[in-house]
């Protein structure tokens, strides 16, 4: 974010509106760049997070796969997914503060796991789960 920062200070600090302008796209695409590393690094986590629950859980008789930390398994994200669910995040997490950033990621990644692939309904769902009660009086300020 430092460089997207550096990049709107020499926006304001131009001598042309042509130079401007190009600072102003590299402030957005610096910004965008960061939106996107934060939602990879959240991707990670949670994947990590649900293989080591995944594999803490014993398996139960009636469910050989040790129910739902599971639900990840055999769900591969392509390249393609991968930028659908980059654009939902970015979406949803427009004007809200850093704290809900990673929730946001969270639940857009268990809907993709779910199989959801509409960039619009990831971005809906992850937002609704902000307006729950519970869910607002701990992460909104």
């Amino acid at each position: 974010m430092a460089l997207a920062a550096e990049a709107e200070q020499r926006a304001a600090e131009a001598p042309t509106e042509a130079l401007r302008i190009d600072h102003e796209r590299m402030a957005k695409t610096w910004r965008h760049l960061a939106n996107s590393y934060q939602f990879v690094q959240s991707l990670e986590r949670f994947l990590i997070d649900a293989d080591r629950a995944r594999r803490a859980l014993p398996p139960e008789p009636a469910n050989e796969n040790g129910g739902r930390a599971l639900l990840l398994r055999g769900t591969g994200f392509d390249p393609e997914t991968i930028a659908t669910l980059t654009a939902a995040y970015d979406k949803a997490i427009e004007g809200l503060p850093a704290s809900v950033r990673e929730t946001i990621a969270r639940r857009i990644i268990e809907l993709a796991s779910a199989g959801e692939r509409d960039q619009d309904r990831l971005c809906h769902g992850a937002l609704d789960l902000l307006k729950s009660p519970d869910c607002s009086k701990t992460l909104l300020p």
